[in-house]
């Protein structure tokens, strides 16, 4: 790292304007230069996004309130979205800067959502396949956290549709933002899946590839494992692990799920883990079978890793929980990114859309690693009672309050 970067990692410590993180991103450490046209653009660009809580740009023009017409704000920015150039620019930078926060156990969550235009029909590319809610685009993000963290950092996006020239297969788009974000890594990090919003098919090509460290959770129950020789399927394997190790977790599950009111869940989490290989791979990997009892019964999850030696309590427990936080940081993340509105974005053309995606990925950088203040408030599953009036499976004592 330069000069320059240290310095404004020092100042990264105090609490930057936007206006600040702006010129950090736009900084000569960090990629070709932009530019005077492109280094405003960007300012202009964060500061409105940031103010308007929007990526409109019509939003984003009144936010910015400049000495020249409404209408001549709009122009600039929508011509300055347009270049391809700058786009690939910012999106590497950013990429650089989350790069420097990456360590070897770096959680590296692989989220997919969609950009629906339900009554669009001027928009380029939208894609009009069955499986979205009217005509729009696929995005894949990946946010990077460490195991035991109340936060995160935006590392990077995609956006694609069907209709994209170039366009192979939604597998094929979320395989090449994997490889981009790893080759900018340098091979540290690990990659998990958000299994929420995506499916367990989208990453059989990524499996295939012996570069990438990886945590996914079994879908296929087709998927022939390799254990001491033998073939099992998913849950045969998961019967003939012993689960040796486990621990008492609460899980906060929403209303409904449970009973009418939001419910504390306390689970015996219990765990193991079994060398295996794939079939027609000779890399050595780990299953993990991972087991709940509760008073509503018993459930599992298998779960599918390049982490081997995971004998110890420590290892396996350790990497089951880092697993098990997952959806916290999709959920913090989810929220803030909700806030922008998103979806309302009023641009024609695809690649104005992936630069504009990009910048609000940057402006939710700023606010979750430079200003400090969005954080998990309540983690899904906790080694202590959560806090509050809520309804709980078990009883308190006496003396602990409910907060």
């Amino acid at each position: 790292m330069g000069e320059d970067q240290n310095y404004w990692m020092d100042r990264a410590k105090a609490e930057l304007s936007i206006g600040d993180f702006a010129e950090l991103l736009c900084s000569d450490e960090l990629g070709p230069q932009l530019g005077k046209v492109g280094i405003k653009f960007i300012r202009s660009m964060l500061l409105g996004i940031s103010r308007s809580r929007s990526v409109n740009l019509t939003d984003i023009s009144q936010a910015l309130d400049e000495k020249i017409s409404l209408h001549a704000t709009h122009k600039r920015l929508c011509r300055n979205l347009e270049d391809l150039e700058l786009s690939a620019n910012l999106a590497d930078r950013l990429l650089r800067l989350g790069a420097e926060k990456v360590g070897p156990d770096t959680r590296l969550i692989i989220h997919l959502y969609e950009l629906n235009k339900k009554y669009a029909r001027k928009m380029e590319y939208l894609s009009t396949r069955d499986e979205l809610d009217g005509a729009g685009f696929k995005v894949c993000e990946i946010l990077a956290s460490e195991p035991e963290s109340d936060t995160y950092i935006p590392l990077t996006v995609n956006v694609w549709s069907n209709q994209v020239p170039g366009f192979i297969s939604d597998a094929d788009e979320i395989r090449k933002t994997v490889m981009r974000v790893q080759a900018a890594m340098g091979n540290r990090g690990v990659f998990y899946i958000d299994d929420h919003s995506l499916d367990f098919e989208l990453f059989r090509p990524i499996m295939k590839d012996s570069w990438l460290d990886y945590v996914f959770p079994l879908q296929d129950e087709e998927l022939e494992l390799v254990h001491k020789n033998d073939c099992y399927s998913v849950s045969g394997l998961l019967e003939q692990v012993e689960t040796r190790y486990g621990k008492i977790l609460y899980k906060l599950v929403p209303e409904g799920m449970v009973g009418e009111a939001e419910t504390d869940l306390d689970l015996f989490v219990h765990v193991g883990a079994a060398a295996i290989k794939l079939q027609l791979s000779n890399r050595p990997l780990s299953f993990i079978a991972l087991k709940y009892s509760s008073s509503l019964g018993e459930n599992s999850t298998p779960i599918i890793t390049t982490k081997v030696n995971l004998r110890s309590r420590k290892a396996l427990m350790g990497l089951v929980e880092s697993f098990l936080g997952i959806q916290d940081i999709v959920e913090l993340h989810q929220s803030l990114r909700s806030g922008f509105s998103p979806e309302n974005f009023r641009v024609l053309t695809y690649n104005r859309l992936q630069l504009l995606m990009t910048l609000l990925e940057a402006v939710i950088y700023y606010e979750v690693s430079v200003s400090g203040k969005v954080l998990i408030r309540d983690h899904r599953f906790a080694a202590k009672p959560h806090d509050g009036e809520i309804d709980r499976t078990y009883l308190l004592p006496k003396h602990v309050e409910r907060g």
